[in-house]
């Protein structure tokens, strides 16, 4: 394996937070390459040498959050290690899987993709091939890690979640109890209204706003790919939300200045108010019901 050299500008200031790469191969000097190369690039990396190493590490780290492995492995191959990720770990936090292989196929890249792998790199991989297939794997994780938040975020402004505790989660509930939850839900709703135009605030727009009140409380801004690929529509549908957003003046919407491709978002001073007082007021519902 060769890694060539690139001309090009790197574009990585930093990877998402607490984001590392592993990689994964037998070939000890393969191994070696790619990791100057990846550090070349930015990157926090750890290596394995067999896919049973690699399973190890990943449980071992919550920092593991991108794994590139080679395919043509002893013992345990790359599309089995894929598939032993994607039923253990990616159920529960964000990975995101690539493939380096020598020789590229439908067939292997049918195998790869059924694995949940979200890139197919052919050798000798240069360095701008890996870089961007980098860029677009952290983009990805950093996407899935905001899902994994709002979904935390969600079932703790969720009395159902909260009151899990009180009894068995496979009981079934009373219509007094289905009827209370109503009521909270509606609650809910009506808390919402009070700092937000119901006109604007569509399911899609909702929770683009979540994700983007999770990140101000890290004191971040949001790619726009990002906030988008927290709704379950279409990318085209996600951004006129978050067009309309924009025009609502709920956010704030610029070109990153370190990567011109890129779009930043983040909410506007008073938008970001406005949520700090509905989640105030939210869990202050929550906890009443519990």
């Amino acid at each position: 394996m060769h890694v060539s050299g690139s001309n090009g500008e790197l574009t990585f200031k930093r990877m998402p937070k607490g984001c590392t790469v592993l990689v994964v191969d037998d070939d000890p000097i393969c191994l070696d390459e790619y990791r100057d190369t990846i550090v070349n690039l930015g990157y926090h990396v750890v290596c394995a040498g067999n896919a049973s190493d690699a399973l190890k590490k990943i449980a071992e780290s919550q920092d593991i959050g991108i794994v590139l492995t080679d395919l043509e492995m002893p013992s345990m191959n790359g599309i089995s290690l894929l598939s032993e990720i994607a039923e253990r770990f990616k159920p529960n936090r964000p990975i995101v899987t690539l493939v380096i292989t020598g020789h590229s196929s439908l067939e292997v890249a049918t195998m790869a993709m059924q694995s949940q792998a979200t890139d197919l790199l052919s050798k000798p991989v240069s360095m701008d091939a890996l870089a961007t297939a980098l860029r677009r794997a952290s983009a990805n994780h950093f996407a899935l890690a905001n899902r994994f938040q709002i979904t935390a975020l969600t079932k703790r402004l969720d009395p159902s979640a909260v009151s899990s505790d009180k009894f068995d989660e496979d009981a079934t509930p009373t219509h007094d109890d289905l009827q209370g939850f109503i009521r909270l839900l509606l609650k809910f709703q009506h808390n919402k209204s009070k700092y937000f135009d119901p006109a604007v605030l569509t399911g899609p727009s909702w929770e683009i706003l979540l994700d983007l009140a999770e990140a101000s409380l890290r004191g971040e801004a949001v790619p726009a790919s990002s906030a988008s690929a927290t709704t379950l529509v279409p990318l085209s549908t996600a951004l006129r939300h978050v067009n309309n957003l924009v025009e609502a003046g709920l956010v704030k919407r610029w070109t990153d200045p370190t990567d011109k491709r890129r779009t930043l978002l983040e909410l506007e001073p008073h938008a970001k108010a406005a949520m700090q007082r509905y989640l105030e007021n939210a869990w202050k519902l929550q906890v009443q019901a519990s």
